[in-house]
């Protein structure tokens, strides 16, 4: 079996189901009226390992691609997105954090412009988001972070 995509991902479904399902087995499961702790997290990460198998079977089967190179772009940016969205939610505030996580997770796209359509959706989906986690939600996240308060917003 060559060393291919869903080689890779079979071994990752797997493995990762697996020491999931040992951690989870010590937990009690319960029944399905009345779950453990344990129910969930058995269920899942045995779903987890038999996907993972599943995809080992189907490479064995039918072959599996070559990995293509490895796009350092998208990943390196869009950890540093998520990592900037959480240095600076308190400081900036829910909106401006968020309008900046898809700018720049966007960025790591090759296809990316930043066009008036691209700045629009982005402003849409902070906004979106701010009214569904903090006023629907009613989750203390600041709209207005420490810094924009220090300038009078």
């Amino acid at each position: 079996m060559k060393l291919g995509q869903d080689v890779l991902l079979g071994l990752f479904f797997s493995i990762i189901g697996a020491v999931s399902l040992w951690i989870a087995w010590s937990y009690p499961f319960g029944t399905s009226s009345r779950m453990g702790p344990g129910y969930f997290p058995i269920i899942v990460s045995s779903l987890l390992l038999l996907t993972g198998v599943l995809v080992l079977l189907r490479a064995r089967l039918t072959g599996s691609e070559a990995i293509p190179a490895i796009r350092w772009r998208p990943l390196v940016l869009v950890p540093v997105a998520i990592l900037i969205f959480g240095l600076v939610m308190e400081n900036l505030g829910l909106p401006l954090a968020v309008f900046l996580l898809v700018v720049v997770s966007a960025a790591a796209s090759v296809k990316f412009r930043f066009e008036w359509k691209a700045f629009a959706g982005s402003l849409v989906f902070a906004g979106l988001c701010s009214v569904v986690f903090v006023e629907l939600l009613g989750l203390p996240i600041p709209i207005i972070g420490n810094w924009l308060q220090g300038l009078g917003f």
